[in-house]
């Protein structure tokens, strides 16, 4: 757990080469110590967005990656976009590490125009073919899901309005939290799976499900930790582990209501 305190204390590293940026592009002032304070690759942020990408990578090998050349358009596009966004934070760590800024900046608004407007429009279509399943099989599980997955995407959405936002007010340490938010929700996911195919004992999704919240609250409560020994903790994170938090509690009693049943078909049909 002790790792954890590279990633945060290096947040404040990241974001301290970044606020040196002139936001409008016109200039740019070099970063020297600063972005390499601290030697080494544990000391990166880059290195623990790999690790969370690689855990997505073994958590859906066994249904898409391994799959892919069978698999239908619409989960292709959702599981495409997905992987390009949990790359996008290890390609703009690096790039900031190695002072090229204006790709970063380039590379940012191609990834909020294209990139993140597919995945959340895929991801929709995603709880929509999930609904229609649930139609079929009455499992509640998918509802849970639907649940998660309609809450997770708005969540995502209000964490990139806000990255935007803390950029423009040159609050870079933020905005590299609230960017680092939206892949703490891709992974969630990817921890369902491996919970499923990886882990021995347990039964199913339904259960897998809570594995994976109950994990990513732990990572969360870790981040908040080390924010805290650092003397200030920081909005996203906090939002984060609420989010998870109300999930865990929430999931059954709303699935499980005729209202959110109504809005799920009324979803389905859209």
């Amino acid at each position: 757990m002790l790792h954890f305190w590279p990633l945060c204390n290096n947040f404040a590293t990241f974001s301290d080469a970044v606020s040196r940026l002139d936001i409008s592009g016109s200039t740019e002032t070099q970063v020297m110590a600063t972005v390499t304070a601290k030697p080494g690759l544990l000391s990166k942020p880059h290195f623990y967005f790999s690790i969370a990408f690689l855990v997505a990578l073994w958590g859906f090998w066994p249904t898409f990656f391994s799959k892919i050349s069978s698999t239908d358009s619409a989960h292709l596009i959702h599981g495409v976009s997905a992987t390009l966004w949990m790359t996008i934070p290890i390609l703009q760590s690096w790039l900031v590490t190695h002072k090229k800024f204006e790709l970063h900046r380039r590379l940012g608004w191609t990834a909020l125009l294209v990139l993140a407007p597919t995945l959340v429009v895929s991801g929709l279509h995603m709880v929509q073919l999930m609904i229609l399943r649930y139609q079929q099989t009455q499992a509640i599980r998918l509802l849970k899901f639907a649940f998660l997955d309609i809450s997770a995407m708005t969540l995502f959405v209000a964490f990139l309005i806000l990255a935007l936002v803390s950029i423009r007010r040159n609050d870079v340490d933020g905005h590299s939290r609230y960017m680092a938010g939206t892949v703490l929700f891709a992974l969630e996911p990817a921890l369902e799976r491996v919970f499923v195919f990886h882990v021995p004992g347990v039964s199913g999704f339904a259960s897998a499900l809570y594995f994976a919240l109950i994990t990513m609250e732990g990572i969360v409560a870790v981040l908040l930790f080390f924010e805290w020994r650092r003397g200030r903790v920081r909005l996203p994170f906090a939002l984060a582990l609420g989010f998870f938090i109300a999930m865990h509690i929430l999931m059954t009693p709303v699935a499980t209501s005729t209202a959110f049943s109504n809005f799920a078909n009324w979803f389905a049909k859209i």
